[in-house]
């Protein structure tokens, strides 16, 4: 089972980015989504963040303590039945340093090399294709930089690619690759 990921970080250029919330949404659509406290990231928010992130944030019941999302994404994980590989859009560096520690103990279902999906992996000549369906995902009610709905359109994209026969790899086959 694909499990489609996007997070929101403090910034993206800096030295320790803090998260600000996560999303997964498999194959099927079923999705999970947490936001940190604010408290966990205020401070650190980017200019950028603030105007961009923020306002997109659900809150109430939403918002967890990093103990609590730790626990209920290993068991949304475990509960994944057969083997689970996520995909995100982002480089192997930032999904390890970022997501591993709220995988701690890693769930046994969860295959340790992620999938990345952007436009490299898909050749400069569909990225055109690529951001026209991730664009044309997001509106008013579902806006660009919330975990959830960027992790829904990474989705509509991917499967999109494959039905026309882009096939993943890992990043653990891709570095065999090299």
């Amino acid at each position: 089972m694909l499990l489609f990921l996007d997070t929101e970080f403090t910034g993206l250029n800096q030295s320790k980015p803090d998260l600000i919330s996560l999303a997964l949404v498999n194959e099927t659509g079923k999705e999970f989504y947490a936001e940190l406290p604010e408290s966990n990231w205020t401070v650190q928010c980017t200019e950028w963040v603030h105007f961009n992130v923020l306002p997109h944030l659900w809150g109430g019941e939403y918002v967890q303590n990093k103990e609590t999302i730790r626990e209920r994404l290993t068991e949304w994980i475990e509960n994944i039945p057969g083997e689970a590989v996520i995909v995100t859009d982002f480089a192997e560096s930032d999904f390890f340093k970022q997501l591993k520690p709220l995988l701690t103990p890693w769930p046994c279902n969860l295959n340790p090399w992620p999938i990345q999906f952007s436009a490299w992996s898909l050749g400069d000549d569909r990225e055109p294709e690529l951001r026209k369906i991730i664009n044309d995902y997001h509106t008013h009610d579902r806006p660009a930089h919330h975990a959830l709905h960027d992790a829904h359109a990474l989705r509509l994209a991917m499967m999109h690619a494959m039905e026309d026969g882009w096939r993943p790899m890992t990043f653990q086959t891709l570095s065999q690759l090299e």
